[in-house]
């Protein structure tokens, strides 16, 4: 991808007579450039230089352009044609953004966000991820070709724990780069540790703020966490990837180097409930002489907008997860503004789709060994649990027929995404959305519903809540919604207000085309705003 070429002529700094004067040099084409799937750079004549390694880029008047290059310093530009120089101006100051990152962002979500990290407590809870901290371990010291007599830069190093692992897999030097006030402690932890004083190095700024000439060159191999939910919230791996363009040498190695996100259907028809009946409170038509039911539809459309994060119990999934894969070698930064995956599921059972799950899997891809981290629903949990995205209105789909549309992710400046769901039964004009989903605004489910699944092995709460077996599944969440109903199982009361996807379940109902499941819905046709099947407290 070419932007138009602008003549300009080089110039020089004069440090003797305080001025700008001609190099001598005939005027040059300017341009912006990028090759697919890279990151931009700018091309002077034959020369081109990376967006990552330009500091700052300023006008001194209409027809002036200085360019602060980490490597040549100080370049001035000349330019006669100033609405040409003005349009490429913009265009620059747009592309380098992406190497500003914070300044990008809502001030407010930038402090939140270094504030949260910067507390011991939230960084406890990463490190006793055993999940996560083993398989970062794993990733690095059985990766010692890649490591021994190397110089590592640790992004976001937090507590500093993937800095030391380097160094007990025999880095020569780790630049440990945190921008929150966790610096001190990385410092305080590789003071008390004699083996680690002498070869880690705490950098506390924004990596973008960082120079080559900080680090005595570029580094031999990049390691960082920079997940969030959903992989990609928070969206850390941008600074990730500037890390990459700015200080990791050709052929350096990144610790992960790639991420897949996943994603499948599934069917819960209790978490649809719970959504649906969080709107109660404004259902009261007389709140101190007050009708609240004017905000009832708002209500609900506020919580089926947020993500729920929780784990899933695999056997709420109905057909094969999709894939979508991201290199964290070649990516460019500007790609991952905007990424849509499009998906065509088949459906293994006649159900209710309620939406779609996601996870993500991280790969470590060394000399010596390969390492996955895994947050799938059938492995074990992590701090990370894994993600839904409720349809306020489900799709009734029998066995064998196929759901398709697109997950659509767009960033924001709360470093975060705005996630949009379409899809539809194939062949058919009957479809379902989820138009608004804030990715930054989610319901932490496990913590907040007695009915949410806990997988085996995972936690405090893996031999109070054990996974039931596929067959006893029905029973499971039967038992869960007696418990939210004050009645046991067995009871009466139990059997008069069973919920509809008890009906939608169980192995006697027809669902073939023509017949109708939960609600009255005809399979393969969404399921109306009404739940009228919902039990009643």
């Amino acid at each position: 991808m070419e932007g138009c070429d602008v003549l300009m002529v080089p110039h020089r700094f004069d440090a003797k007579e305080l001025r700008w004067i001609p190099t001598g040099e005939a005027a040059v084409a300017v341009r912006m450039s990028r090759e697919a799937a890279k990151s931009w750079r700018i091309v002077v004549g034959n020369q081109g230089v990376p967006l990552s390694e330009i500091r700052s880029a300023s006008t001194l008047g209409p027809n002036f352009l200085v360019l602060d290059l980490i490597k040549q310093g100080n370049v001035g530009l000349r330019c006669e044609d100033e609405p040409a120089l003005k349009q490429f101006t913009t265009e620059l100051s747009k592309r380098r953004a992406d190497y500003e990152r914070f300044e990008q962002y809502e001030q407010s979500s930038v402090q939140s966000y270094f504030q949260y990290y910067a507390k011991l407590s939230n960084q406890q809870n990463m490190l006793q991820d055993s999940v996560r901290t083993s398989t970062y371990h794993r990733a690095i010291v059985e990766n010692v070709d890649d490591f021994q007599g190397k110089a590592v830069m640790d992004l976001g190093a937090g507590s500093g724990i993937l800095s030391f692992f380097a160094v007990q897999a025999g880095a020569e030097k780790v630049h440990a780069v945190e921008a929150s006030s966790m610096a001190e402690v990385v410092r305080l932890l590789s003071d008390a540790n004699p083996f680690l004083t002498k070869k880690v190095e705490v950098i506390s700024r924004p990596v973008e703020t960082i120079t080559t000439k900080e680090l005595d060159g570029q580094v031999d191999v990049l390691v960082s966490e920079p997940i969030g939910t959903f992989l990609f919230n928070e969206r850390m791996i941008e600074s990730y990837l500037c890390a990459r363009d700015r200080f990791l040498k050709p052929g350096g190695k990144m610790f992960p180097n790639v991420g897949t996100i996943c994603i499948a259907p599934f069917s819960d028809s209790l978490l649809h409930w719970e959504q649906q009946n969080k709107n109660g409170f404004w259902k009261n038509t007389n709140f101190y002489g007050i009708d609240l039911t004017a905000a009832v539809q708002r209500c609900t459309r506020e919580h089926f907008r947020q993500p729920i994060v929780d784990y899933i119990n695999p056997d709420c999934l109905v057909s094969k997860c999709v894939e979508k894969r991201f290199d964290f070698k070649t990516i460019s930064i500007e790609s991952l503004h905007s990424i849509e995956i499009p998906f065509d599921f088949e459906i293994s059972q006649p159900c209710l789709v309620h939406g779609l799950a996601g996870w993500f899997d991280a790969f470590f891809e060394g000399s010596n060994q390969t390492v996955v981290l895994s947050t799938a629903p059938t492995c074990p949990g992590t701090h990370w649990y894994q993600i839904r995205f409720l349809l306020e209105v489900p799709l009734a789909v029998n066995a064998g027929q196929h759901v398709e549309g697109t997950l659509k992710m767009e960033a924001n400046n709360l470093q975060s995404y705005y996630i949009n769901i379409s899809m539809r039964i194939q062949g058919t004009n009957i479809s379902s959305s989820a138009p608004c989903i804030d990715l930054k605004d989610p319901e932490y489910r496990f913590y907040t519903s007695a009915n949410s699944y806990c997988p085996p092995g995972t936690g405090q709460n893996a031999a109070q809540q054990p996974a039931p077996a596929p067959q006893t599944q029905m029973a499971y969440q039967q038992a869960h919604f007696a418990q939210t109903q004050n009645v046991l199982p067995g009871q009466a009361a139990f059997a008069s207000a069973q919920p509809a996807w008890a009906d939608a379940r169980s192995s006697d109902v027809s669902m073939h085309t023509g017949a109708h499941g939960a609600h009255g819905a005809q399979i393969g046709q969404p399921m109306t705003n009404g739940y009228a099947g919902a039990p009643h407290s």
